[in-house]
């Protein structure tokens, strides 16, 4: 999924009480819907494009194929929440063999228009990640146990609840000791709503410093982001999509009580560097000190 951050707006102040009969008009806003994926795939895939942001082209991708091995090795893997088939298109063009899942039906038909042309290794077929598998553990098809060497489910985790049935359908698809790859926002440190940059000044002609302040870390919570900006400047509903956040604790048990050993941890900081000036050193530092992604590696044991 795409990075996005919906925007942080500052209370308005009280006002003083009118006159019962000179109460001023409220402006009105357009009401704030929840919805899939599938209902802002065309801004999502606009937004994304064929080689997908600068995040994807610069950290995660990268460091997906690290974490792999790729191209060294040749892989049968499933990317699931493949979205457009940014990810997959990749792996695919390093020599691997990839099915790409998603539950939004339109993205999964901008993937396959994408590979049309192009006639890469990957088949693509829609389904929700959190129903792979029925009350007794079977996968649905095309899926097929120990039929895959990897997973990638990437800055998609976020976007799903409950996290056994995910867990339980990757268990059932990897080969033994296949590998499964989960990139997310830092859940440490890039909490929606409750964390933020600050910038803290010495004093006495010191620069200052950068710094991360965090609000709220183990309690779980879900959190509206706005998908598509703009739409209430346009007189349209605002649209969200929603985004669990959970302590580390979370995504370590659940994977384990699914047979799934997180054997190596990689936390990536941002490409980014900040533009000449007082503070750019202190904002470098910073951002090479507070991690934007965590990337997880679980085997099945």
């Amino acid at each position: 999924m795409a990075l996005m951050k919906k925007p942080q707006h500052k209370p308005h102040a009280k006002q003083p009480h009118a006159p019962r009969d000179h109460q001023p008009s409220r402006p009105s806003h357009p009401p704030v819907k929840e919805t899939h994926w599938a209902e802002v795939a065309d801004w999502y895939d606009k937004l994304v494009g064929d080689d997908g942001s600068e995040y994807h082209q610069h950290v995660v991708i990268p460091g997906v194929f690290r974490m792999l091995d790729v191209p060294n090795k040749k892989l049968h893997v499933l990317d699931l929440a493949c979205g457009q088939g940014v990810l997959s298109r990749k792996l695919a063009e390093a020599g691997c063999t990839v099915l790409g899942i998603d539950a939004a039906a339109p993205l999964i038909e901008a993937a396959r228009r994408r590979n049309q042309s192009e006639g890469l290794p990957i088949t693509y077929h829609v389904a929700d990640a959190t129903k792979l598998v029925d009350d007794r553990n079977n996968l649905f098809p095309p899926l097929k146990p120990d039929s895959h060497d990897a997973i990638t489910l990437i800055l998609a985790i976020q976007n799903m609840t409950p996290l056994s049935p995910v867990w339980q359908a990757c268990k059932a698809i990897l080969k033994p000791g296949g590998s499964l790859i989960v990139v997310m926002m830092h859940p440490c440190f890039r909490i929606p709503k409750q964390s933020d940059w600050l910038w803290e000044d010495r004093g006495s002609g010191g620069v200052g410093e950068q710094v991360r302040t965090i609000k709220q870390y183990l309690t779980s919570s879900k959190v509206d982001i706005q998908t598509h900006p703009g739409l209430a400047a346009h007189g349209k509903s605002e649209t969200t999509t929603p985004h669990f956040h959970r302590p580390l604790q979370a995504y370590i048990n659940t994977l384990g009580n699914a047979g799934l050993l997180i054997d190596h941890i990689e936390e990536w900081i941002s490409h980014k560097t900040s533009q000449p000036g007082p503070k750019k050193a202190a904002l470098d530092r910073a951002r090479k000190e507070i991690p934007m992604f965590l990337a997880l590696r679980a085997r099945k044991v």
